[in-house]
């Protein structure tokens, strides 16, 4: 009898540990994806702005695509690939010409509008 106890026990704190790091892992990607979002958000905002005072392109894409690595969720895997995706287009560029600025506004606002928030 004390030994079934035991068993249940063990099961029950094993069940206990599994369920509560989907749910750290869950919280963390919705922690990741707002993050994301704010990012595109702030580069959105600062388009408008002169040349000198813009965000680096290249780095916020480079924050995008550590963020969108680290999503681990399945239920999020799609965001993240399309947040991957549109981080390795413009921060493998270095730098990003004037002439494909319009692409990358554009494809930031379809992103903006994939969030469900």
């Amino acid at each position: 009898m004390i030994a079934e106890t035991k068993i249940i026990k063990k099961m029950g704190d094993f069940f206990s540990r599994l369920f509560q790091s989907k749910k750290e892992k869950r919280e963390q990607d919705v922690t990741l994806l707002q993050e994301a979002y704010d990012l595109l958000k702030e580069l959105k905002q600062t388009w408008d702005n002169p040349p000198a005072e813009r965000v680096d392109l290249v780095d916020y894409t480079n924050l995008l695509l550590q963020k969108a690595q680290e999503i681990r969720t399945r239920k999020n895997k799609a965001m993240a690939r399309e947040l991957l995706s549109f981080a390795e287009r413009n921060c493998l560029a270095g730098v990003i010409p004037d002439s494909e600025m319009e692409r990358v506004h554009q494809e930031t606002v379809e992103l903006l509008e994939k969030f469900d928030f």
